[in-house]
């Protein structure tokens, strides 16, 4: 039983701050999202906006709160990027597929739930490789 405790302890020790900084840029993304949607752009043109918008600030959190630094902060910035443009495509393709399900169909809250839960993981695999090296 101690064992798995530990583990459990192991694999969610860092994923807290990450998730709790994530909170922040997800909020920015899925408002900023819902707000575009609604008003102004189709899905596609909206979700890459919102998304763009919460790298940045997710990054410099993400820096000061979640990871350790071991490379310098313009290729930790630069890696980084490439990591948030991979979640970008995934997040762009999975609001893109999501709205071919009937079932979902313009359930836009659900349709960026779904996106954002998958590429959560995504960016915390590779964000954890660009500052840790690990």
């Amino acid at each position: 039983m101690r064992k798995t405790v530990h583990r459990l302890w192991s694999f969610g020790r860092k994923k807290v701050p990450f998730a709790l900084t994530g909170l922040v840029a997800t909020g920015i993304n899925y408002g900023l999202y819902l707000l575009l949607v609604d008003r102004y752009l189709p899905p596609v043109p909206a979700t890459l906006i919102a998304y763009s918008s919460s790298v940045v600030l997710n990054f410099f959190l993400q820096r000061y709160f979640v990871f350790e630094l071991r490379r310098s902060l313009r290729s930790a910035f630069a890696l980084s990027m490439l990591v948030s443009l991979g979640g970008l495509l995934l997040d762009a393709g999975i609001v893109f597929g999501l709205h071919y399900l009937p079932l979902l169909g313009d359930r836009e809250w659900l349709i960026k739930l779904v996106a954002t839960g998958v590429v959560f993981f995504y960016n915390y695999y590779g964000k954890r490789r660009v500052f840790e090296g690990r």
